[in-house]
C-alpha cells in the first residue's frame, strides 16, 4: 500500500459479514496478501488448517481421549479478543432501539447515563458467530473454531436476556429486581414473550450451542463450574430445589459483561447454609446454569406417538413454538433431525457433528463432573419439553450442557422457567437517547 491509503490493521473497522467477492487480508510465508472470501472457505474446508489459524480461534475436543477437562486453545486468540470485547449487555426496548450498558457496570449506560430498566430489557447481544466443526485427519481429534467469517460450518445471531424471565402485566421481561417467573407452560412464557412483539420469543437451541461453544473459546475447558464458579448450588445443597426461584434478579448487574461471580449467602429451607455459593456472569448472562429454563426451537419425539420411538430429536427454524400435529410427527417448514439417549448420567461424548449438537452420544463421564464434558444429562423416550442448566440442588451435575428432555411438552412446575429473546434487527442508540427513542 501507498502512504496515502496506507492504516494501522489494529484501527481498522470490524465488519460482521462479507461479499464472497470481497477481499480478506492474511499473512503468506511473512508477506501481507489477499484473498476473495470465496477462495478463503474454499481454501478452509479443503483442510488448510494452517490458514484457519490465521483467521479464527478454536478449542480441541478431546473428550473420545482425554478424561481431563483441559482441552486448550489454538488459533487467532487476537480475533477472539476481539469477538469477545463486542458481547455484552444492552437496555433493549421493545421497538428495537438499544443502548449498550457500561461494560463494568450495568447500572449505567456506557455513556454514562443511569439505567432505567422499567423502559425495556437487560439483554446480552453478540455479533454473529460462524462455527465449524473439523477431525484432524491425523490425529482424530476434534476441533470447534469460531469466527467473524464464513469459515463453512454455520452461524448463530443472540441477543438473550441477561436475567431470568419475569412476567409483568401479562409479557416476559428482563428485567433485576423481579423476581423469576415459574409454574407456566412453554406455550404460556412463549406467549408473555410475544406480548412485547412478534419479534420476541424464548431463548432457542442455537443459545445453547453458542454458550457451550463459549465456555470452550473463553477457558479451553468443557466445565463452567470448574472455569467460574458452582452457581447457586454450592457444594453441599442436596435438598432445595425451590428457593432460589424466589429471589429477585441483577445480582450481577455490579459485574458486567465479563466472566466472572458474586458470592451468594443462603440457607436451605431444612436450615443448612450452603456453602460456595454464587450467582454467575456468563459474558453478561446471569445464571446459565443450576435453573431449569425452556427452550423453543427444539423439541423431541414420544415413544407413544405413531412414527416415534422417543429418541428424536428436532431441531426447526423460526420464532415460533410446534402445533400438536408437530409434536406428534415432526416440524413443518426447514428442520434437522438427531437421535437422543434415552437414558441418564455425566456426559462423556457428546454427538457434536457439523452443527456442534451437544446431545450426548456416550455417557459414563465419571460422577462428580470432574472429567470429560463434567455435565449430566437427563432423557427418557416419553419427554418432548428440552430444558437446559440444571435445578439449584443439581451440584456438579450443572452446567451448560445439562439438558434434560423428560418433561412433557405441556408440563409446568415451580422449578421450570424460561428467558425471553429477540429476533430481529437492533438500532443501537446512546443511553442518554434510549427513553425517548
Amino acid at each position: 500500500m501507498d502512504n496515502e491509503h496506507s492504516q494501522d490493521l489494529a484501527q481498522v473497522p470490524i465488519v460482521t459479514a462479507l461479499l464472497k467477492g470481497q477481499y480478506v487480508l492474511c499473512q503468506v510465508d511473512g508477506d501481507m496478501k489477499r484473498i476473495t472470501l470465496d477462495n478463503l472457505m474454499n481454501s478452509i474446508n479443503s483442510g488448510n488448517e494452517e490458514l484457519l489459524r490465521e483467521v479464527a480461534w478454536g478449542c480441541p475436543i478431546k473428550q473420545s481421549i482425554q478424561s481431563s477437562q483441559n482441552w486448550g486453545m489454538v488459533g487467532n486468540r487476537d480475533l477472539y479478543a476481539q469477538y469477545k470485547s463486542m458481547v455484552g449487555r444492552y437496555l433493549v426496548k421493545n421497538n428495537g432501539k438499544a443502548a449498550k450498558l457500561s461494560v463494568s457496570n450495568s447500572n449505567v449506560y456506557a455513556d454514562g447515563t443511569p439505567l432505567d430498566a422499567s423502559i425495556g430489557h437487560v439483554m446480552v447481544k453478540a455479533p454473529r458467530l460462524y462455527l465449524l466443526y473439523k477431525v484432524d485427519a491425523a490425529t482424530n481429534i476434534g476441533y470447534l473454531w469460531g469466527s467473524f467469517l464464513p469459515i463453512g460450518g454455520f452461524y448463530i445471531d443472540l441477543c438473550v436476556g441477561a436475567m431470568l424471565g419475569s412476567i409483568v402485566s401479562g409479557k416476559l421481561v428482563s428485567r433485576p429486581g423481579l423476581v423469576p417467573q415459574t409454574n407456566k407452560r412453554i406455550d404460556e412464557f412463549f406467549a408473555a414473550a410475544q406480548a412485547n412483539g412478534a419479534r420476541f420469543g424464548l431463548v432457542d437451541y442455537d443459545w445453547a450451542v453458542w454458550n457451550v461453544a463459549m465456555n470452550l473459546f473463553e477457558f479451553g475447558n468443557p466445565n463452567i463450574q470448574a472455569n467460574i464458579g458452582n452457581g447457586i448450588t454450592g457444594t453441599n445443597n442436596s435438598t432445595d430445589y425451590l428457593t432460589p426461584w424466589s429471589w429477585p434478579v441483577g445480582d450481577t448487574m455490579a459485574l458486567g459483561d465479563g466472566c466472572s461471580k458474586v458470592d451468594k449467602a443462603w440457607t436451605t429451607s431444612g436450615g443448612v447454609a450452603v456453602t460456595g455459593a454464587c450467582h454467575i456472569n456468563f459474558f453478561g448472562q446471569e445464571d446459565p446454569i443450576c435453573y431449569w429454563q425452556m427452550m423453543q426451537g427444539v423439541y423431541c419425539g414420544n415413544s407413544g406417538n405413531a412414527g416415534q420411538d422417543g429418541s428424536e430429536v428436532f431441531i426447526y427454524k423460526g420464532n415460533r413454538l410446534p402445533t400438536s400435529a408437530e409434536l406428534a410427527t415432526h416440524p413443518a417448514g426447514e428442520f434437522r433431525q438427531i437421535t437422543r439417549l434415552t437414558t441418564e448420567g455425566f456426559i462423556k461424548e457428546m454427538i457434536l457433528g457439523p452443527k456442534f449438537d451437544i446431545f450426548a452420544s456416550v455417557l459414563g463421564g465419571g460422577a462428580g463432573g470432574s472429567s470429560y464434558w463434567g455435565d449430566y444429562q437427563y432423557h427418557n423416550a416419553t419427554g418432548q419439553l428440552v430444558l437446559l442448566g440444571g435445578y439449584a440442588y443439581s451440584g456438579s451435575y450443572c452446567g451448560l450442557g445439562y439438558v434434560c428432555s423428560y418433561y412433557a411438552w405441556s408440563d409446568a412446575a415451580a422449578t421450570l422457567g424460561s428467558r425471553l429473546a429477540y429476533y430481529g434487527e437492533i438500532d443501537v442508540v446512546d443511553g442518554k437517547d434510549i427513553a425517548a427513542a
